[in-house]
């Protein structure tokens, strides 16, 4: 015997027929959490990490409550992805796509100046310095930075515009002497160390002759971003302070009584080598900390009087 349904169960069918159908209309599916776990590698930032999922270094941040930009290697970030992250970063702005995200500055950057009528503007690519734009244009490090009011010529970031001066209407180094100290050439040869990849870039002109991971001081113990040039080479220099020998020393700038350069891995008096198996980590005492083969090669390289920049 079949039986008709009661009222009660036909209003129940109904209505859950009818949210079926909904359903189907409205294209509603269920949440899903989209995330992965990436793990940074040495020479990677926030926004290098951004770039490579199509998220924003702000996002990043974010989805992992960091206070600042700084990271480490081997640190696990959880990735944001799905239709509320950020959509995959354009290269340049478009009518259709919003402006590309700068990477996270250190410190605030000044607006860029309005250019007078004998100058022009460049905007900063990834991989470009301070020195090498200034040596494009025929400029010094000292006359660009006054330029464009740069307090710290070494922070700069891919995004950037800068006013390019003429080579007559350029402020001379001679009347401003407060402004940045810029190194001897060396011959051309040029070293650059960035702090937040922990790497090395060595420029003969404008041709990259090595690239190196490399190890910048230790939080309370920081390697100092700045415009310097190698003061002296030592074939094995010894710190009495922390009982260490450096093999291939460039000294760079002097922290008080003691001068920070560029060194192997540095061995203590009982033969230990100490940081090994930790470049791309921030570990020394301030120095900038290379491999053995990699020191060598830079220091059979390297003259005395060879622009050293340090930056964020």
């Amino acid at each position: 015997m079949r039986h008709s349904p009661s009222p009660l169960a036909a209003r129940v069918l109904g209505a859950a027929l009818v949210a079926v159908l909904l359903t189907g209309a409205l294209g509603w599916r269920p949440a899903r959490a989209e995330q992965i776990v990436h793990v940074v590698q040495p020479g990677e930032n926030l926004f290098r990490i951004g770039l490579k999922y199509g998220v924003s270094w702000t996002a990043i941040m974010e989805a992992n409550g960091l206070a600042d930009t700084t990271i480490y290697v081997g640190q696990r970030l959880i990735i944001p992805l799905g239709d509320d992250a950020p959509a995959a970063v354009p290269t340049e702005p478009t009518d259709s796509a919003p402006a590309a995200a700068a990477p996270p500055p250190t410190e605030l950057a000044p607006a860029a100046p309005l250019a007078p009528a004998d100058s022009t503007t460049y905007v900063i690519q990834s991989g470009d310095t301070l020195f090498n734009i200034a040596a494009r244009y025929g400029l010094t490090i000292s006359q660009l930075a006054d330029a464009n009011d740069l307090l710290t010529p070494s922070l700069i970031f891919a995004g950037q515009t800068l006013t390019i001066p003429s080579s007559s209407s350029a402020p001379s180094t001679a009347s401003n002497p407060t402004s940045a100290p810029v190194a001897s050439t060396g011959g051309g040869k040029y070293i650059l160390i960035d702090i937040s990849e922990q790497h090395m870039y060595v420029y003969e002109g404008d041709a990259l002759v090595y690239s190196f991971v490399t190890s910048t001081g230790e939080p309370g113990a920081d390697t100092v971003p700045g415009v310097y040039s190698v003061l002296d080479k030592i074939p094995n220099a010894y710190a009495s302070t922390w009982d260490l020998w450096m093999p291939n020393w460039l000294g760079i700038y002097w922290a008080g009584r003691l001068e920070n350069g560029i060194h192997s891995l540095p061995f203590q008096s009982n033969g230990w080598r100490l940081w090994e198996g930790y470049l791309g980590t921030p570990v020394s005492y301030g120095c900038v900390i290379l491999g053995a083969n990699e020191s060598q090669l830079l220091y059979d390289w390297a003259e005395v009087g060879t622009p050293v920049e340090i930056r964020w």
